[in-house]
């Protein structure tokens, strides 16, 4: 990545670096992922975790690099990312002439492989002219690794031979040419087509729509950004709704063979064909202009023997047009990007069923298919890379599910490859387990997270019913039967997902379910920098669940600058948790507040919040998880700064407002804060925070919750503070200790008011806005400090916390059956210890003397933090020092 350096500490070097922890890793990179393409993939000589690597570089429009220019943004496009061509060169040797494999001309910067490369280096290179010219510029030679153990990986085919395999008769969606037949025998006698075709009856009966908005809202005096945002608002929606109903229209013919349902499917895609977005703002905006096309792209090709030569010219020209709104604003920019999140959501599925429905029929539609098929092959899954987990918490994962399950299975049909069994995929289980328990709640992280504080929900309850039919994992299959025990209603028959469970239907369809009681109790997703703990995910809505965040991704798109937040969750609800609320991309209170630090549960310094955009990253280096303690680092001492997104600064120039200090933004100048955070048996929550800076700061300890209220305790010493959270689920107690005094702040105000100036609704009621509570706890200036803090969540009483010593910055604490010790003098070496006789668990980090079950130990590794856990007669022990993200092991310059 662009001027990293990684250092990596070690004994050997202790004159040097006395001061530093050794065991630690010090990233000083500016930036982990970019959000626009900076820096070659893969180089430095790399070893590959593939046979066959996508090959990434930064694009070009002929004088500079291209920049950043999302879809919704009000940065304008580049006019000249068209004028640009590509070339590739791939060899064994730098010359390029042994093995060599060399590109055709493409408008893209993206070269995905589909051909397993031997073992052994290989080098390459890429080369960029303007259209209509010969002048070829080329890059430096770029060099990576190809291990032997990756030899017999399947490889996705070269796109020729995925275009080949869609020419042909009509239907060419979801291989019904060739399955037709079998589709319809198959679900003859299946109870859920059944119901769907009574649902399809029913729906031939309702009017056609016009293009009247979903919802009335007031826009008189509106201008600008405000009057888009409402009249968005007005008909959002619009598209799917009057596109639904052409697609399961051609479903039920299709379940049928009654030509009823093709007749009214041809009628209301003939209305959607006359609608017109330069006349209308109905079907005007991306979303919408991508559902009418997709329903064209269903009806055309599933219809296609019932179109005549004149409504066929019409479709065509139609479908076409609406495909030029996307696709020309794609090739050389939307590849680039970390995540242009409306593309990737939504109407790249959208364009890829329009495409497919036109192979054969238009030249462009070639072109765009080996777009759409390259970018697919080189970036999915755009916001993950193998752990399973979604970089922009779960309230906007849920945006992403219908083209994560749709696009999978186009792509896999037409190619052959099964993109259920990649790596992410086979994870994904593991991450809606611990990130969204069936019984519990969610992260709450990230846009629309508030969203989900009522537990699981029906969109993750159906996508995760969906996996079940190419995933088979008997923990996810436990995960969606628990669910439908539990709600039923969620699984009504004519949702998203009905036409997927339809084309994989199989009668004799038997799953098998294992609880997930035997998994470990916490598992860390370290690409998106989410640990997750529990006291039983069997159980998750009678007790406790935690989350540390510190994200590589930073707070791109819909992610927040929340690195080392945690949550809290107890008993199916967020105790402990962000706060805010999501009216907008980027409204005042969303950049003020929602988005920002000041609404996590993590640390301001001078009261300043993290950088907003990708600079403003954190990381999990460590983590273990044991029979009575789990245990997670964050890493978040490159999150601070000014911002330095230009994507960013624009939105806030969008809305008037400045990025400074007294807006709370602004480089406080930190360098070091690493959070510690322990789950312990018996309803305990400690938080150790190593804290620094380059000058003396105010270091705020934030706590925030959502839905109680915050009161102060009574305390005598003003090194430590004390709070309760007014719930009605137990009792629950917060105790923040320093060794210097500490004043703690409690209010029920934003720090930037919430309006939900969109009419935002809940069903038919406007959507209210409460005020939630927060307590901030700040220590005097100071260039070292350290925080400790013990939460404590009990169905009864919460148990006195005992001091047993404070001498010379090392608290020594008792509480219930734990023992816990924590050196907090800022200017000495970081320390904690915790212990549990009952528990027969002990955690250590630092130099403390290390005695356990009457023995004495020391650490193998220097640095490190041990587990050191009872197993019966046996003994269960873990050391760990820091590990890289996968990011900043392959992908970096």
């Amino acid at each position: 990545m662009k001027n990293i350096i990684i250092l990596i500490l070690s004994l050997l070097s202790l004159d040097v670096l006395a001061q530093q922890q050794p065991g630690v890793i010090k990233l000083t990179a500016e930036k982990l992922h970019s959000r626009v393409r900076e820096w070659p993939y893969p180089a430095n000589g790399i070893t590959v975790p593939t046979n066959a690597p996508a090959l990434l570089w930064p694009a070009t429009n002929g004088t500079h690099t291209v920049q950043s220019m999302e879809t919704g943004s009000d940065v304008p496009e580049d006019p000249n990312i068209g004028n640009v061509r590509y070339k590739v060169m791939l060899a064994t040797d730098q010359d390029f002439k042994s093995n060599l494999i060399a590109s055709g001309l493409q408008s893209w910067a993206v070269y995905p492989l589909h051909q397993a490369l031997k073992p052994g280096r290989w080098y390459w290179k890429y080369g960029y002219a303007l259209k209509g010219t010969s002048q070829w510029s080329w890059s430096p030679v770029y060099n990576f690794i190809v291990d032997a153990k990756y030899a017999n990986e399947k490889v996705s085919p070269p796109v020729a031979k995925v275009i080949q395999r869609n020419e042909g008769l009509h239907p060419h969606l979801w291989n019904l040419h060739q399955v037709n037949e079998s589709f319809y025998q198959n679900n003859l006698n299946n109870p859920e087509a059944q119901k769907f075709i009574v649902y399809a009856e029913k729906l031939m009966k309702a009017p056609l729509p016009d293009e009247s908005p979903i919802r009335q809202i007031d826009t008189t005096g509106k201008t600008g950004k405000v009057l888009e945002g409402l009249m968005d608002r007005m008909y959002h929606g619009f598209g799917d709704n009057i596109g639904n109903p052409v697609r399961n229209l051609c479903i039920a013919y299709y379940l049928t063979k009654d030509k009823r349902f093709i007749a009214d499917a041809k009628r209301r895609a003939l209305n959607l064909a006359r609608m017109d977005p330069e006349k209308n703002w109905a079907t005007r905006s991306d979303f919408n202009n991508g559902a009418v096309l997709e329903a064209l792209g269903w009806f055309y090709d599933l219809g296609y023997n019932d179109i005549n030569p004149e409504e066929k010219a019409l479709f065509k020209k139609v479908m076409i047009k609406r495909a030029h709104v996307i696709y020309d604003h794609l090739p050389n920019r939307f590849e680039l990007h970390v995540s242009d999140n409306h593309v990737w959501q939504i109407t790249l599925r959208e364009l890829a069923i329009a495409t497919v429905a036109l192979m054969g029929e238009t030249p462009e539609a070639n072109e765009w298919l080996t777009y759409l098929y390259e970018v697919w092959s080189a970036r999915f899954p755009v916001l993950g890379t193998t752990d399973g987990g979604w970089h922009e918490g779960n309230g906007y994962f849920i945006v992403n599910f219908r083209s994560t399950i749709y696009l999978s299975q186009l792509f896999g049909d037409f190619s052959g490859v099964d993109y259920f069994q990649l790596p992410w995929m086979q994870n994904l289980p593991n991450y809606l387990l611990y990130s969204y328990p069936p019984t519990g709640t969610s992260t709450a992280y990230g846009d629309q997270w508030e969203n989900l504080r009522d537990g699981i929900n029906a969109g993750y309850a159906l996508f995760a019913d969906a996996l079940t039919y190419k995933i088979s994992n008997p923990y996810l299959n436990w995960y969606v039967k628990e669910i439908k025990t539990a709600h039923p209603d969620f699984f009504k028959g004519t949702d998203d997902y009905l036409f997927f469970r339809l084309l994989n239907y199989n009668p004799n369809r038997k799953l098998e379910t294992a609880s997930p009681k035997s998994l470990p109790r916490s598992r860390t997703f370290a690409d998106i920098g989410l640990a997750a703990m529990t006291d039983d995910i069997t159980n998750a809505g009678n007790n406790i669940c935690s989350y540390l965040i510190s994200n590589p991704f930073g707070s791109s798109g819909h992610g927040h600058a929340g690195q080392n937040a945690f949550t809290l969750n107890y008993k199916g609800k967020t105790v402990f948790g962000a706060s805010g609320y999501y009216s907008n991309f980027s409204d005042q209170h969303n950049l003020l507040y929602y988005r920002n630090t000041r609404a996590y549960c993590t640390i301001l310094a001078d009261s300043l919040s993290q950088k907003i955009g990708e600079e403003g990253y954190g990381w999990i280096p460590r983590s273990m998880h044991g029979t009575h303690i789990q245990y997670a680092l964050g890493d978040a001492s490159n999150a601070y700064g000014n911002i330095q997104s230009s994507f960013w600064l624009n939105r806030f120039d969008q809305l008037n407002l400045k990025p400074n200090e007294a807006n709370g933004f602004g480089d406080p100048g930190v360098t070091l804060y690493r959070r510690h955070m322990l789950q312990l048996d018996g309803g305990y929550i400690v938080l150790y925070d190593e804290l620094e800076a380059k000058k003396p700061v105010k270091w705020t300890t934030q706590f925030h919750t959502p839905y109680d209220k915050i009161e102060a305790g009574k305390n005598d010493k003003s090194t430590r503070q004390d709070f309760e959270v007014k719930t009605d689920l137990g009792k629950v107690n917060a105790s923040v200790f320093a060794t210097l005094p500490l004043q703690m702040t409690i209010t029920d105000q934003f720090a930037e008011p919430a309006v939900n100036w969109m009419k935002l609704t809940d069903g038919d009621k406007l959507r209210i806005y409460s005020n939630q509570w927060h307590a901030g706890i700040t220590s005097p200036a100071a260039q070292k400090f350290r925080f400790l803090t013990l939460l404590q969540v009990k169905d009864g009483k919460t148990e006195v916390i005992k001091t047993v010593s404070a001498a010379n910055g090392l608290y020594h604490l008792q509480v219930g059956d734990w023992d816990i010790q924590a050196q907090l003098d800022g200017n000495k070496k970081a320390s904690l210890q915790v212990s549990g006789k009952q528990a027969g668990s002990l955690f250590n980090y630092g130099d403390l003397p290390i005695s356990f079950n009457g023995k004495v130990f020391k650490p193998a590794l220097s640095g490190s933090s041990i587990l050191l856990e009872l197993n019966g007669a046996k003994l269960d022990k873990q050391e760990v020092v820091d590990k890289l993200p996968d990011v900043a092991i392959y992908d970096k310059e």
